[in-house]
């Protein structure tokens, strides 16, 4: 049986996929590349692979961060099998694979380890990853992304070697996946030169595309999202389809379970929260109420600084579990908002005044823009909802140089207010869970029920929530309120359009 190869890349997170190898190919940034590598440490074309001989030969193609090859850097060397290659300082590790296996005993492999993912413990998140990684590699494909249906629509979920705006960068319309996804009619071309229809586009022929699959995950007749691959390389030994398939399945079943499973879970989180609000949590607040007052009595009745010291450490105490008790209780209980009419300006200025010292002493300015308008919305919830997001963020700027924008503009048939940082952000899979109940990331002292409630008041509102953030750049939340606000001229505002106004932070 002739030798076959197997081309397994491993990023700087861990991910993993394999590309099986036929004949040369280029590695590189850029989409014309035959394995397309998507770091920004990657040079366009980067790292040669030939054969020769049955020999594999690396070659680096005078790139800037370089590739290694046994502690030492790459210039041309005979590449053998299992033996690591390093690119540009560890953004991908490669590892050359040989095998006598044949097509299907491959295959039966990859439909096994797919059914592991059944009994695995894994988030939601980890599993899309792993399935994505699992179907480019049985597929042979180099780029892709899933998109699952949530909230009645198609959200993209996870993607490989692809740019953020998924339009423009594949090569079947995004019109066309909704198309898939909606009929559940796949798109299976193993070979776009046999395509004319596909081969007359422009965009197919700039890249040179030869495979183009898209199918949608079905689960017992109901569509629950779409995964969509390309590759640019010929597939020599193309993916059975039914084979291909099964593994889809086992994938769609994975996912389900697991999106079922933290659906429960976060259920059951949250009638524990309602039991615990409506047992205790009154009377709790009440024991609260007679300590401060008489700690408060005892600071007002002595001289004595120890005595004094320890009556605010007590106090510091009480107001952190009276803050965690109203957490709870507004988290709890749903409720109709108490709407006024605000101007939006005076009311976010007014939340932000107190915080100008505690900005001043990390070096943070806190900045305003926006023209002047008037909404309807529940200021004593609302308050809660932009203390929280401004506090996340000088956490976020802590021991930090930087600038907190509180934005906010007119939009069709309501108003966008944005609170955006220059802070540390947060790792990506911290994102899908920062709305969760009691969970809590970067704080010591965190309740956990901050963003929950915000996203909960923000809903009460018919509103809706959206965070954006970059590990290293930042972080940006976005509230969008349906309201229609009555927009207008005010006296006696600093400055006639209301734009680029920043609240002093000097002197605390």
């Amino acid at each position: 049986m002739a030798q076959r190869y197997q081309l397994l890349i491993r990023d700087r997170h861990g991910f993993e996929r394999t590309v099986p190898l036929t004949r040369s190919v280029t590695l590189g940034r850029q989409s014309l590349c035959d394995v397309v590598l998507s770091d920004s440490m990657i040079s366009r074309n980067h790292l040669r692979l030939e054969l020769r001989d049955d020999i594999w030969w690396a070659e680096d193609l005078q790139t800037t961060h370089g590739s290694f090859y046994q502690n030492q850097q790459l210039g041309r060397v005979a590449w053998q099998p299992e033996t690591p290659l390093s690119l540009a300082d560890g953004a991908y590790t490669l590892t050359l694979l040989s095998s006598d296996q044949s097509s299907s005993e491959l295959h039966l492999q990859a439909i096994l380890e797919t059914a592991q993912l059944l009994a695995k413990e894994v988030d939601l998140e980890d599993l899309l990853e792993q399935s994505l990684d699992k179907l480019l590699s049985i597929s042979g494909t180099d780029r892709g992304f899933l998109m699952l249906l949530e909230n009645g629509e198609l959200t993209p979920r996870v993607q490989r070697n692809l740019g953020q705006e998924l339009e423009g960068n594949i090569q079947l319309s995004l019109s066309s996946v909704h198309k898939v996804f909606e009929t559940g009619d796949p798109v299976w071309i193993l070979n776009v030169a046999e395509d004319h229809l596909l081969l007359s586009q422009h965009s197919i022929q700039r890249l040179e595309l030869k495979t183009i699959l898209c199918l949608p995950l079905v689960l017992q007749g109901q569509r629950l999202g779409v995964v969509y691959l390309d590759s640019r390389r010929p597939i020599t030994e193309p993916p059975d389809r039914e084979t291909f398939e099964a593994i889809m399945a086992l994938c769609t079943i994975a996912i389900e379970r697991t999106r079922l499973f933290e659906e429960n879970l976060r259920s059951q989180v949250l009638a524990t929260v309602g039991q615990v609000a409506s047992s205790i949590v009154h009377d709790f607040k009440n024991g609260l109420f007679v300590l401060r007052g008489h700690a408060d009595l005892l600071e007002l009745s002595t001289e004595d600084h120890k005595i004094r010291h320890h009556c605010r450490k007590i106090l510091e105490c009480v107001d952190r579990l009276t803050h965690l008790s109203q957490d709870v209780l507004d988290f709890a209980k749903v409720r109709e908002p108490n709407r006024e009419t605000v101007d939006l300006r005076t009311f976010l200025d007014a939340i932000l005044e107190p915080m100008v010292p505690r900005a001043a002493e990390l070096g943070v300015q806190l900045r305003t823009e926006g023209t002047s308008c008037r909404v309807k919305l529940d200021p004593t919830r609302f308050t809660r909802v932009m203390e929280n997001l401004l506090t996340n963020a000088l956490d976020a700027t802590t021991d930090m140089t930087g600038e907190i924008l509180v934005a906010w503009t007119q939009v069709t048939g309501g108003v966008q207010i944005r609170v955006k940082d220059r802070g540390q952000g947060i790792p990506r899979k911290v994102i899908k869970r920062i709305f969760e109940p009691f969970f809590s990331y970067g704080k010591k002292k965190g309740t956990g029920l901050g963003m929950a409630t915000v996203k909960m008041i923000v809903e009460e509102h018919g509103g809706t929530l959206e965070l954006l953030s970059e590990e290293g750049i930042g972080t940006e939340v976005i509230i969008t309120l349906p309201e229609h606000p009555i927009t207008g001229t005010f006296k006696n505002l600093d400055e006639s359009t209301g734009n680029h106004r920043a609240l002093r932070t000097e002197g605390a």
